[in-house]
Parts: C-alpha cells; structure tokens; sequence
C-alpha cells in the first residue's frame, strides 16, 4: 500500500496495491488513516574492534498523530528485513460520487 500525508498532516492510505498483502487481506481501503506504527529502538551500543554494535531491542508503538511523515516513515525502516511491521489502520468512510464532485451529485 502507498501512504501519503494531507494537509492536515494526518497519514492515509493513497493506494492498495493489486496483489500486495493489504489488497490480499481486503482489511485496508484507500482513505484509511494510519494511528500508529511499530518502530525498533535500541538500549545501548558497544564497540568491538571499531565496529559499532546495537543492543537491547525494544519493539515500541509509535502514535503518528503530530509527528512528521519522514518520521513514520523512518520509524517503519527500523524494522530488520525478518520482522513485520504492525500498522494500526483506522477505517475511514469512502468519499462518496457526491464528495468526489465538490457536492454535485452524478
């Protein structure tokens, strides 16, 4: 699926992809806003011969509401590639033809 922000800053669903999980799973329509996401956060690093190593995973729920796009978009790329990433999706009304057409009715 495809996110993007509005106006108002709020992050929804602009696209299901044909074929892609939220589209197989038919839980996800476009308009449907995002409340949270998961994020990866680390407790501590060391260092090992000049490599630097993260320690103390956490996964943590990330409310979206105020925060920046990139924000949310980053704290979704903290996931290694071997785990899912939980999006908390809030099921939005489909505009209708009406609000499509600025109130005029086809």
């Amino acid at each position: 699926m495809i996110l993007e922000e509005d106006k108002s800053g709020n992050i929804f669903v602009a696209e299901v992809l044909k074929g892609g999980n939220a589209d197989k799973s038919g839980l996800i329509d476009v308009g449907d806003q995002l409340i949270a996401t998961s994020a990866i956060v680390y407790g501590s690093e060391d260092y090992y011969q000049g490599v630097r190593v993260r320690k103390g995973m956490q996964v943590v729920r990330l409310s979206v509401f105020g925060e920046k796009f990139d924000t949310v978009m980053a704290a979704i790329g903290t996931h290694p590639a071997h785990m899912k990433v939980t999006l908390e999706i809030q099921k939005c009304a489909r505009p209708t033809s009406t609000d499509e057409n600025n109130g005029v009715a086809n």
